[in-house]
């Protein structure tokens, strides 16, 4: 199964907001910017219960165009684009169905009556 780094994923993102341009590197001031929005990504995910990664270095490629896109989107205002509320729901809803019915391995607790 292929996968992606985070750092793969922040220069995919990168590259849709315009930031990084073809056979560039991000400097390391963008290159940390981006990662903050990416742990901040991620956490918001988790708290939404869409999706939880256990190693950033080890993402699905699967998923990664759909997370390089939420990532770009969020960090578009300060690469001088807007954040669109639209793409966040979207790829959120992409997610959704595409991690739908995966074992979460979260301990089952039964209810008692």
């Amino acid at each position: 199964m292929a996968s992606f780094t985070l750092a793969e994923l922040i220069d995919q993102a990168a590259t849709k907001v315009g930031a990084l341009g073809a056979g560039q590197t991000l400097s390391a001031e963008d290159f940390a910017t981006f990662k903050d929005f990416a742990l901040s990504l991620f956490d918001q995910l988790e708290q939404d219960e869409i999706l939880s990664l256990a190693d950033l270095d080890d993402i699905p490629a699967a998923l990664a165009p759909f997370l390089a896109t939420l990532l770009a989107n969020l960090a578009a205002p300060d690469f001088g684009a807007p954040f669109d509320m639209s793409v966040k729901e979207q790829n959120e809803a992409v997610l959704r169905r595409l991690v739908r019915g995966t074992v979460t391995f979260e301990p089952q607790t039964p209810d008692y009556f």
